[in-house]
């Protein structure tokens, strides 16, 4: 709006926001916060039509050039029991109802099942709720595989929320929720680590169980509008969001099912930017260019520098995009370091050393990439004992030289001496060899049965 469009915006609920006003915690976003952003908005021009449902497209088509689908995914997902769901409540039907009525009381103990950014706002929330339950959240997989954003993750720690790990709940009959004991295998097609049920089962007591294991995009929107879709239902899109319709965008939520409000947000400015270039109109979404050399970028790194005025405000980037190496600062103990690399996009590589690592997690709340480093980078174990109690991709040198190897499918590897670079992946193997010639006090005193 601010570059030259009209704009209108349907919204079906009284109010603007969506899922942010409706479901977001308030000790995670205040009201006064959502206000604020609404009447920016109207300040610059955009009218808001509320309680107004589009069933029709051809009735926005007619009138407006371009159509922008920013719907959500207020639908449920799957239940996370096989027996019993209809004694589970849903995480997104709490949140809306907490922020609508208050507090609940859901009983001494109660269980959130998932790892996501919504079970922890369902967790905190439930803690919060009369009588300060104990709030249990059951996952599948374990901490490390978990979708939910650092932050989140320590906030619900933080919380006095209680985690259990590699459990995967099978029936619930509203007092005992029966789980499968999984262990973790080869990777799938989500990047995770699948898991595998061992045939164990553990019974846990709990008074409330809510499920938080994804929610969906309502009715058959994308099909109305004849969008084109994959085979999960998620509409096809350019890189500037727009989807095979041309004309019409799908940004947020409803495009691939829930993530963040920054991502949405990153949706909503390609497709903003795409229109404006389409009308040949300019746009304020001003970008200042900082040097790219890298050797520039680091000399930068640990410099006090002073707001500036807006039009030099991108000289204080660091560039993180390029050159991060945050956790290596960050971490009071220098668990995580930086060695050059040949033959990567980025020269520098960031190694863990298991040894020096406490896991305070202080490198995971300042990524700026949402990462864990302590859980994510290559790893460097001092003993098998450390190497057998991780789950890290990593490696030890044994005292004849040879190698343990941990690689990215979770297999281990037995690597002679000399082997690394025909036997293993070639990067892992350049990593590991670039640590060894220019950290090599590192490798003192490991060995496979180190004390």
């Amino acid at each position: 709006r601010r570059n030259g469009v009209e704009v209108d915006v349907y919204e079906q609920r009284a109010a603007s926001h969506g899922i942010v006003r409706y479901a977001i915690p308030s000790f995670r976003i205040s009201e006064e916060d959502i206000d604020r952003d609404y009447r920016m908005a109207k300040a610059v021009g955009v009218r808001f039509y509320f309680n107004t449902k589009v069933d029709d497209p051809a009735a926005l088509e007619d009138v407006y050039d371009y159509v922008i689908l920013a719907t959500g995914a207020w639908g449920k997902g799957r239940s996370p029991v096989r027996e019993g769901s209809d004694k589970v409540i849903d995480a997104l039907d709490f949140l809306i109802d907490v922020k609508e009525n208050g507090a609940k009381d859901l009983g001494r103990r109660v269980a959130i099942v998932g790892g996501g950014d919504v079970a922890m706002d369902a967790a905190r929330t439930a803690k919060r709720m009369k009588g300060n339950p104990d709030v249990t959240i059951v996952y599948r997989r374990t901490e490390m595989y978990a979708p939910a954003s650092q932050d989140e993750w320590d906030g619900a720690m933080a919380d006095g929320v209680f985690w259990r790990e590699l459990l995967a709940p099978r029936s619930y009959d509203g007092k005992t929720l029966v789980c499968e004991k999984q262990r973790l295998g080869d990777f799938d097609e989500s990047g995770r680590r699948a898991c595998l049920g061992t045939g164990e089962y553990e019974e846990l007591a709990f008074d409330t169980v809510i499920g938080a294991t994804g929610s969906t995009v309502i009715g058959d929107m994308f099909e109305t509008w004849g969008l084109e879709c994959d085979k999960w239902g998620n509409p096809y899109v350019s890189d500037a969001m727009e989807s095979s319709v041309d004309g019409v965008y799908v940004i947020g939520d409803c495009r691939k099912g829930p993530s963040t409000v920054v991502s949405a947000m990153g949706d909503a400015k390609k497709a903003a930017l795409d229109i404006l270039d389409r009308e040949e109109l300019p746009n304020d979404f001003v970008r200042v260019e900082v040097a790219l050399n890298e050797k520039d970028i680091v000399a930068k790194r640990g410099m006090l520098e002073l707001p500036k005025v807006p039009e030099e405000e991108g000289q204080r980037c660091l560039h993180c995009s390029q050159v991060c190496r945050v956790c290596t600062e960050v971490c009071p103990n220098r668990a995580n370091i930086a060695i050059h690399v040949d033959g990567f996009d980025r020269e520098a590589q960031i190694v863990h050393i298991d040894g020096f690592c406490n896991e305070c997690g202080n490198c995971a709340t300042f990524c700026p990439h949402s990462g864990r480093p302590y859980k994510d980078k290559l790893t460097l174990f001092w003993s098998k004992e450390d190497f057998d109690d991780s789950d890290n991709i990593g490696f030890l040198k044994k005292e004849d030289g040879s190698y343990l190897i941990r690689d990215e499918r979770g297999r281990i590897l037995n690597v002679e001496k000399g082997a690394l670079e025909t036997d293993l992946d070639d990067q892992m193997a350049d990593v590991i060899l670039a640590l060894e010639d220019q950290e090599p006090w590192l490798f003192i005193g490991c060995s496979h049965d180190r004390e």
